[in-house]
C-alpha cells in the first residue's frame, strides 16, 4: 500500500467502527433535519423532602373571602405574628394589640385596617396560634358570598342552625351552614334584649348579618361566636 492510500484509509476506518449516526423521524422519513428536534420537558424541581408547594396570593383590594378554609390568604396553617400578617396584606395597616373580653386577663389581637377600613380582628389561642378571626366591615364575602347587613331571611338559614350567641355576641343569633362549621354567621335583631334565639317570625322581619368569624377546625366549637 503505497503511503497515500494509507493516509485515506485511517478516516474510513474510523467511521466505520463508530457506526451510523442516530437519525432523527424526519430524516428517516427522508425529509429535511434542518428543524430542531424537539426534547422532553425536564420535570418541575420539587423539594428535597417531597413536600407539595402551595402559592398563597397576598390579598390586595376587592372582595375578601372567609370559608371554611380560612380567611383570604389566611389558613389554619398562618401564625400568629404581625409580619406575617402584613405579609399577607401588604397595602394595609397591621397592629397588634390587646382586647379585654369577660373577667380574664386582656387577650393579643391583630388588627387589620384597609383603605380605613378595619378588615380583621385576629385574636390568639392557647397554642400559640390563631384562634378567630372577626370580620365586622368591608367588602366581606361568606362561604356563599353572602355580604355583610345581609337579610336573616334572604340567606337560607333556619332556626334549627343558630343558637344564641353569648359574651360579645351576648343577644346576637349565631348560625352556622353543616357545610361550613368554621364560619359563624353573627345575627342582629334591633332592640331585642330577651337573650336566646329570637322566634323565626322576628329574624325574618328584623335579622340582618353583621358579623363572620372564623375559626379552625379544631376550635370551631368552642365559644359563643
Amino acid at each position: 500500500m503505497t503511503l497515500r492510500l494509507a493516509l485515506l484509509a485511517a478516516p474510513l476506518a474510523l467511521l466505520a467502527a463508530c457506526g451510523p449516526a442516530e437519525k432523527t423521524p424526519a430524516q428517516s422519513s427522508g425529509q429535511s433535519s434542518d428543524k430542531p428536534v424537539a426534547q422532553a420537558a425536564p420535570e418541575a424541581a420539587q423539594p428535597a423532602d417531597g413536600s407539595a408547594v402551595i402559592k398563597i396570593t397576598p390579598y390586595v383590594g376587592g372582595p375578601l373571602q372567609v370559608g371554611a378554609a380560612g380567611v383570604g390568604p389566611i389558613t389554619a396553617a398562618t401564625a400568629f405574628d404581625q409580619p406575617t400578617i402584613q405579609a399577607l396584606f401588604p397595602k394595609a395597616v397591621v397592629k397588634s394589640a390587646f382586647i379585654h373580653v369577660g373577667d380574664g386577663p386582656p387577650g393579643p389581637i391583630i388588627t387589620v385596617e384597609q383603605d380605613n377600613v378595619p378588615l380583621l380582628e385576629i385574636g390568639k389561642g392557647a397554642d400559640g396560634g390563631i384562634a378567630e378571626i372577626r370580620l365586622a366591615a368591608g367588602d366581606v364575602r361568606g362561604p356563599k358570598g353572602e355580604s355583610l347587613l345581609a337579610k336573616w331571611a334572604a340567606l337560607g338559614f333556619t332556626t334549627g342552625q343558630c343558637r344564641a350567641g353569648e359574651g360579645r355576641t351576648v343577644n346576637q343569633t349565631i348560625c352556622v351552614r353543616p357545610e361550613a362549621p368554621t364560619v359563624s354567621y353573627v345575627f342582629g335583631v334591633p332592640g331585642w334584649t330577651k337573650g336566646g334565639v329570637p322566634d323565626e317570625a322576628t329574624l325574618k322581619a328584623k335579622g340582618q348579618l353583621n358579623e363572620f368569624v372564623w375559626r379552625p377546625a379544631e376550635t370551631a366549637q368552642v365559644g359563643a361566636a
